[in-house]
């Protein structure tokens, strides 16, 4: 976190008419928020390229099939934080560069320019082959960290403390990629892969353990999951579909899901 203030205007409108012309659609909603915003995108087909930047483990078929397969580019943001009033608090994640794929695996000529233009305003960025496979693997890993948030409250502080949470944390994310792997899948990005799979459990409670203890955790990971637990609780119904296709057991996930659930019910 630097400190540095910048302010920015940026130009609105109220609505996306059928009628308007863009190069390129950045949709930033959260998965729950996903439904309501797919009419006004599929009336417009004046818009080449749509950026999905958001959790969806379970929608590219969708999405290709509503809003035609060459439109759609899926992707993720390398940057987490929370917006006060009118300011947006944010930090860059070092571990996570801001991912971007096309559908079917390639690295085109559009997706290069779109890359080159997120690094050029300070965002490291990654061409992923599988982005499907990236987000089905993130949902997992997230849902699964917001679990053992809400089971301690929403405080990072408290989890980092927490011997117990942090391993059934790490279960769950196991189990998820397991059953990632049932269903065809590779597990990425590779380094998550190797924390969770490759290394001794201890391993990954004691860096988790560090991880939480750091203000920059509430930042990266609290601040969304307290202010987005909608959001975690569609994302924890998209992974119990998956798990029920891949046919593995998950204990430790459904305690983290309950936890999801009641943490909802309560806010």
């Amino acid at each position: 976190m630097s400190g540095a203030r910048s302010a920015t205007r940026v130009s609105t409108v109220e609505r996306l008419d059928p009628g308007d012309r863009y190069d390129l659609a950045l949709i930033t909603v959260r998965r729950e928020q996903l439904s309501g915003i797919l009419p006004a995108l599929q009336g417009n087909r004046n818009i080449p390229t749509l950026l999905f930047m958001q959790n969806n483990p379970l929608g590219a078929s969708e999405l290709a099939d509503t809003l035609g397969r060459e439109r759609v580019l899926l992707g993720f943001p390398g940057a987490g934080g929370t917006l006060e009033g009118w300011r947006v608090k944010y930090v860059m994640i070092a571990q996570q560069p801001t991912t971007l794929g096309q559908l079917d695996g390639s690295r085109t000529a559009r997706l290069r320019v779109l890359a080159k233009m997120l690094e050029a305003v300070g965002f490291r960025t990654h061409i992923e082959r599988d982005m499907d496979a990236w987000l089905k693997a993130h949902a997992f890993f997230v849902t699964a960290v917001s679990g053992a948030l809400y089971l301690c409250g929403g405080d990072c502080r408290r989890l980092s403390n927490d011997r117990a949470t942090l391993r059934l944390m790490t279960s769950g994310v196991r189990e998820g990629y397991r059953a990632v792997r049932a269903l065809g899948r590779p597990i990425r990005p590779l380094g998550l892969n190797v924390l969770f799979n490759w290394m001794p459990q201890a391993f990954g409670v004691s860096y988790w353990r560090r991880f939480f203890s750091a203000p920059m955790a509430d930042y990266v990971i609290g601040c969304h999951a307290r202010s987005s637990v909608g959001e975690m609780r569609a994302l924890a119904d998209d992974c119990r579909t998956l798990l029920a296709k891949s046919g593995e057991r998950a204990p430790s996930l459904e305690r983290l899901y309950r936890a999801i659930d009641s943490y909802a019910e309560r806010g």
